[in-house]
């Protein structure tokens, strides 16, 4: 899964309740957020000018924050308009916002009390690929998703996502486009950026998310397959399951419905009917923008 483009491609930032000059966004060197992982995020595609299930990132956002201890100042409906104001100030029909919000600089130890919270939303221009998506290849990481016990799994944060970029990092150097992470008990559990989905005798099946962040995107494909009637089942998933798949696909913000062709030696059928068809009413869905038409989910 590519990254984000350069930052010359960051089109406006609000910050703490204002617009700001992109190049004077900044934040202290010492700021908590920054050496202490307190730091929570959203990823946010916006298709025609407008940013899809907006609502259910802001409502993430608060529920990530909440579970490390940190209360933003700002309601889902405030973060909801700072997200519209950063939107429309940026002028991109297509792009990528990335609200994000952090404890400043008040102290340089473990204990965040007495720490200010900051908010930013950050609008990156981002076209949609014209054209099929090349499916994926997959290496299978060695390194796992933690336990519950070990870090607050349904929460956004950057410390998460360390886990993810060494992953990544290393399955680009091994000549692939991603990996696949597993639990802490062996289990299949998302990859470095998506969550995953397996298409097994017409039948949809993702793992259980109790290691890894329960995805809009995710949520957004199980409601569609139950709409177009469409068999779905969460999960425990093994590598033998891998191995008797028919269909592989990730789902995330950035990458969409995605088709995954190879997952280390295991290769995958280039016919995927459930994939296209699941992948075509997720276009439809998120380019329909009509309030009626996006499903309403709960936040994680």
């Amino acid at each position: 899964m590519s990254g984000l483009a350069t930052a010359g491609a960051v089109a406006a930032i609000w910050l703490d309740g204002e617009l700001v000059d992109p190049a004077e966004a900044t934040l202290p060197v010492l700021s908590f957020g920054l050496h202490n992982a307190h730091c929570v995020f959203e990823g946010i595609r916006v298709h025609a000018g407008r940013a899809f299930a907006a609502t259910e990132h802001a409502e993430r956002l608060h529920t990530s924050a909440t579970a490390i201890g940190m209360t933003l100042p700002w309601s889902v409906a405030r973060i909801e308009a700072a997200i519209d104001t950063a939107v429309v100030a940026a002028g991109c029909a297509e792009a990528y916002v990335r609200p994000v919000a952090w404890r400043g600089a008040e102290m340089i130890g473990i204990d965040y009390s007495g720490t200010s919270v900051h908010l930013a939303v950050g609008v990156v221009r981002w076209p949609t690929p014209s054209g099929p998506r090349p499916p994926l290849r997959l290496e299978i990481s060695r390194w796992q998703r933690p336990a519950p016990t070990m870090a607050p799994a349904q929460a956004k944060t950057s410390a998460s996502y360390l886990v993810g970029s060494l992953a990544l990092a290393q399955a680009h150097d091994n000549g692939y486009d991603d990996a696949l992470l597993l639990d802490h008990r062996g289990y299949v559990a998302e990859a470095t950026g998506a969550n995953i989905f397996l298409v097994t005798k017409g039948e949809l099946v993702t793992p259980v998310a109790d290691t890894f962040l329960d995805g809009i995107t995710r949520r957004t494909v199980l409601r569609l397959a139950e709409r177009m009637e469409i068999p779905t089942r969460v999960a425990r998933i093994t590598l033998a399951d891998l191995a008797d798949a028919d269909e592989v696909f990730l789902t995330g913000t950035a990458s969409g419905v995605a088709p995954v062709a190879q997952i280390a030696d295991t290769t995958y059928p280039t016919t995927r009917p459930r994939t296209r068809a699941l992948a075509e009413a997720y276009l439809q869905l998120v380019h329909a923008h009509r309030t009626e038409e996006t499903p309403r989910i709960p936040s994680a």
